[in-house]
């Protein structure tokens, strides 16, 4: 890619694997109404719980609702239990989502050999992610990237960004930071939806890697099934 000086990339699902953060997470919600509807005599389905919970999940990941506050009440209501459950308990959950997400933190193999390369060629490198939900929250979290000292930039879209991704304002805000034009910057990231369409209406290049099936068109400028491939290209 001619002309590109700066790698911006997305965090998770790109840099980092979700998947046993995502299960640790869901496991201590879902643990947590099972003990508590228990204790007051409710048989709570523990599998199908977990079940609705991962397709929640995912649906609230694509439609860039982020505030797991606010979604634990519509998950309790679409799962006839919100009358159930008080807020006290329902305020516990975010805290015990995000304590069990951050204790099994698992970056790609790909990912820290990949931005080593990337800075040994010249490139800047910056990060763009999207908030937790809570201001302050994706920051601490951040603190647990071995390689957080790679990115020259780090932009956390809702919390230093009044929108999120898609938006352009995270990828225009980042640029912005690092005094260049929309034009010398490329964004890697896994999800059509948010890196790819919102660094698309900031002007960028972009690069989708492929970590899973998202069900939504791509129209990413290329596509790639490991972040390793970016030495091919850069």
């Amino acid at each position: 890619m001619l002309g590109i000086k700066t790698v911006l990339f997305d965090l998770d699902s790109t840099l980092t694997n979700p998947h046993f953060s995502l299960d640790a997470a869901h496991r201590a919600v879902v643990k947590r109404l099972w003990e508590y509807l228990g204790k007051h005599g409710i048989v709570m389905n523990e599998s199908a719980v977990r079940s609705e919970l991962d397709a929640f999940d995912d649906r609230m990941n694509m439609e860039t609702r982020y505030n797991r506050d606010e979604w634990w009440p519509v998950l309790l209501a679409e799962l006839g239990l919100r009358h159930c459950v008080p807020n006290r308990i329902i305020n516990e959950l975010t805290q015990l989502y995000w304590t069990a997400y951050s204790n099994i933190y698992t970056p790609y193999p790909d990912a820290e050999p990949t931005l080593n390369y990337l800075k040994m060629k010249g490139y800047k490198l910056g990060l763009i992610t999207d908030t937790d939900g809570k201001p302050g929250m994706k920051g601490e979290r951040l603190k647990h990237l071995p390689f957080i000292g790679s990115f020259n930039v780090i932009v956390i879209g809702g919390d230093d960004t009044t929108r999120t991704k898609p938006d352009p304002e995270p990828f225009l805000l980042a640029v912005s930071k690092l005094k260049l034009d929309v034009d010398e910057c490329v964004m890697v990231g896994d999800k059509p939806f948010t890196d790819i369409s919102g660094a698309k209406a900031a002007g960028m290049r972009t690069i989708l890697v492929k970590r899973r099936e998202w069900g939504v068109e791509e129209s990413a400028d290329l596509t790639i099934n490991s972040l390793s491939e970016l030495k091919q290209i850069l």
